[in-house]
């Protein structure tokens, strides 16, 4: 698409899920690639092969056998629910806006479990300015995430800490974040 659109090189941002999907990008488009943005970033591939890893995977293979079966039963809703809830959200506490943003877009939660096409050697060749960003209050898994791509590249600066957030930093903390953001673009 930035090559359709002939874009030029691309700050590319990825939070999460999109964070995987940046990082396989950057590796297989790098004359697209001007920065690599990674908010809280699923970077399941760098991680070491232990029991917790392989449940992790377990884990997403069974969400996404969960929201297929429901979308086949045409719940949307129920699919929504359901996946929000096994990561621990409460759909009752989340804002209808971002409900109908989730319930339109849950179909993308049919992965299989598996975390991106990239590895350490891909990460090692990359050439471009990366900003690491973690959520204050985020899990301790995207801590170890951004620790394991900073041990494929040392030269990562280390991950910026936004305050006030959890996983979904751009809306728990949209200035701070902005802010963070804007800076390292305007910088590269």
């Amino acid at each position: 698409m930035i090559k359709k659109l002939n874009l030029g090189k691309v700050h590319l941002l990825g939070h999460s899920r999109g964070g995987s999907i940046a990082i396989t990008v950057a590796s297989r488009y790098p004359e697209v690639v001007r920065t690599l943005i990674l908010e809280e970033a699923n970077m399941e591939p760098l991680m070491p092969e232990t029991p917790e890893k392989q449940k992790r995977v377990a884990e997403g293979k069974a969400r996404g056998e969960a929201v297929r079966a429901n979308l086949a039963a045409g719940d949307r809703e129920k699919a929504t629910r359901e996946w929000l809830t096994s990561y621990g959200g409460v759909w009752e506490k989340v804002p209808e806006r971002i409900r109908k943003v989730l319930v339109d877009n849950i179909g993308t939660a049919t992965e299989s479990g598996e975390r991106g096409k990239f590895t350490c050697a891909d990460i090692q060749k990359f050439n471009i300015p990366i900003l690491l960003l973690n959520g204050g209050r985020g899990q301790k898994l995207y801590v170890d995430m951004n620790a394991a791509i900073r041990q494929c590249k040392p030269d990562i600066p280390a991950p910026l800490i936004v305050p006030n957030a959890g996983h979904n930093i751009h809306r728990e903390n949209p200035a701070s974040y902005n802010k963070m953001v804007l800076d390292f673009v305007k910088q590269h």
